[in-house]
């Protein structure tokens, strides 16, 4: 009996000891792990691993980043995933950079509705605007102004980033808000990429060939101010572009280019200089088409800068896409009262451009809205080009060619989609490498000795460079009201008042020509958007109910029944 008591107690002791090296390793293992960064990420899409640039650029700061988040609060469940995304997102940037510092508060908390709008009026002097969520509260709907916003600070220096992306025509607000979260890094690294800048780069806009004037581009000019130098040029009144400059920006030019100019920029080109050509092929607007009373046929528009398109590696067709997959314009069609009636029709010279492109300049954004355009071709060049098309039309396109006659009248009739069968013609390409010099072997002595009077070098072959061609002329300009010196973004359709993705593509294109850090690649990122199939959970409610609730409690006691009959026969023998 003593013996048995013995063994039973020893027993026990031995469990102690057991249990206490147990609980001693884990203490252990826990110190070890709190100064070691260390973890897996095992989901699919790496949702939760930061790009190597983002990394990079983090491990290099030197000084502290603030970042006041100022969505806190109580929210829906979407609303609440994208703050904790936020939140998990700056953790993950503090845990490369200590320098990162972060807060979230509601800036509209605990005030007065006197000092409430006056914070309103601050912020959106800061360009901070609200967006109005409509919350349920004790089967009550109330609205709620928010501020889906995180501001980065260093120093005296501030920018806001906007958290939420708009809402895009087809796409559900679940869609919009994973969306959201996919661009958080981007938009957060980008920020702070920007806000570091010891120097603004310096953008170049040509003028003197019929180009678009700046008020036809103020929403351009206004984003890109705070961030770039933005510079006015004519290529004719130079013999070489400034240094300083990086990229020149032809907005739908409409008169010839002389060989000096055309000189000056293939130079440019060869020294690494980007470029964006955003052209029509051919001459025509709504305005040139409303004021004549049949049809109108356009003419070409020749800006002689065909043969450096074809030497770069890439010819812009005198032809006209239709689309079925387009934007709206109104017509009338009758009279109401002492007015006219109007309705909206579909008009197949505005193809809705996007883009099956895994570059980061059109990851994510909605479509292009553009008129006029033409299909692009690529080119065999003499040394190796990259091209990329990053926007076309739809599967429900087709082309007419020069001499053609446009009028509305294609609008009274239904389109025969048999005919709209050549799909997916491309209308932006981008071409990335080192270009061969157009005027290679063709360089008279008056240019060598102009090239040596100001002390320059003709290079016949190039250094890195990256150029956009766009055969849509328009596509930065923004709609302008000349008496109220008012403007509407690039892209929004008065007629539809949709936002399109003109702005974001634009953007994301200059963006992508300064990308030396390669924080654009943030933007590639996506995080798949898993919902449940409503239907099914509706139909089989009761067996995932089951599934959840008893299932483990019957393993439970199935387990404890196991353990006790077990037990029995050992002490038993």
């Amino acid at each position: 009996m003593k013996e048995k008591e013995q063994k039973i107690l020893s027993n026990k002791t031995q469990s102690i000891y057991a249990l206490a090296l147990l609980i001693g390793f884990c203490i252990v293992i826990n110190i070890i792990f709190s100064f070691v960064n260390f973890k897996i990420d095992l989901t699919e899409e790496k949702r939760f691993t930061l790009t190597p640039s983002t990394v990079q650029m983090l491990n290099g700061l030197k000084d502290n980043i603030y970042v006041e988040v100022l969505l806190e609060g109580q929210f829906p469940a979407g609303f609440k995933r994208l703050q904790e995304s936020t939140k998990d997102l700056l953790d993950q940037f503090r845990s490369e950079s200590p320098y990162i510092q972060y807060r979230f508060f509601d800036p509209l908390a605990l005030v007065t509705v006197a000092e409430k709008n006056n914070r309103i009026k601050d912020l959106a002097e800061d360009g901070i605007k609200p967006t109005n969520l409509r919350v349920m509260e004790e089967n009550e709907s109330t609205e709620k102004i928010i501020y889906p916003v995180a501001v980065v600070k260093f120093g005296s220096k501030s920018i806001p980033v906007n958290l939420l992306e708009n809402s895009i025509a087809g796409f559900s607000d679940e869609e919009v808000l994973n969306q959201s979260i996919n661009l958080l890094e981007y938009k957060i690294a980008d920020a702070i990429n920007k806000i570091l800048r010891v120097q603004k780069p310096t953008i170049a806009i040509t003028k003197g060939h019929g180009e678009s004037k700046p008020i036809e581009t103020q929403d351009l000019i206004n984003t890109l101010s705070p961030f770039y130098n933005l510079k006015w040029i004519s290529l004719d009144s130079m013999y070489t572009v400034p240094d300083d400059i990086k990229l020149i920006i032809m907005p739908n030019p409409s008169v010839k280019f002389d060989e000096k100019a055309k000189f000056v920029l293939d130079q440019f080109v060869m020294k690494g200089g980007d470029v964006m050509f955003l052209i029509n092929r051919l001459k025509i607007d709504m305005d040139s088409l409303r004021n004549v009373r049949a049809e109108y046929v356009p003419i070409e528009n020749d800006v002689n800068l065909e043969d450096m398109f074809f030497k770069y590696g890439v010819r812009i067709q005198p032809n006209l896409i239709l689309d079925l997959e387009c934007s709206k314009i109104p017509l009338v069609v009758g009279k109401l009262g002492t007015g006219a009636q109007t309705e909206l029709f579909k008009w197949y010279y505005a193809p809705l451009l996007s883009s099956n492109s895994i570059n980061p300049i059109v990851k994510n954004i909605d479509r292009v809205n553009a008129y006029w355009t033409s299909t692009v071709d690529t080119i065999k060049t003499k040394t190796d080009i990259k091209k990329t098309v990053l926007l076309s039309s739809s599967q429900y396109s087709r082309v007419q060619f020069a001499p053609v006659r446009i009028n509305f009248e294609i609008l009274r009739y239904d389109p025969d989609p048999s005919k709209f069968n050549k799909p997916n013609q491309p209308v932006a390409v981008l071409l990335e490498g080192k270009f061969p010099s157009l005027y290679e072997n063709r360089v008279s002595p008056d240019m060598l000795k102009t090239l040596t009077d100001i002390k320059a070098e003709y290079k016949s072959s190039g250094d890195e460079a990256k150029i956009l061609v766009v055969s849509y002329g328009k596509l930065i300009n923004n709609l302008y009201n000349p008496t109220q010196s008012d403007y509407m973004p690039m892209g929004y359709n008065t007629f539809e008042k949709q936002l399109y993705g003109n702005k974001d593509f634009v953007i994301n294109a200059i963006e992508y020509m300064f990308d030396e850090k390669g924080i654009l690649a943030a933007r590639a990122k996506e995080v798949k958007l898993r919902l449940l199939d409503t239907v099914k959970i509706k139909n089989e409610r009761s067996f995932w109910q089951f599934i959840n609730v008893l299932l483990p409690i019957s393993l439970l006691g199935l387990g404890a029944l196991f353990f006790n009959i077990l037990r029995k026969r050992k002490f038993a023998s």
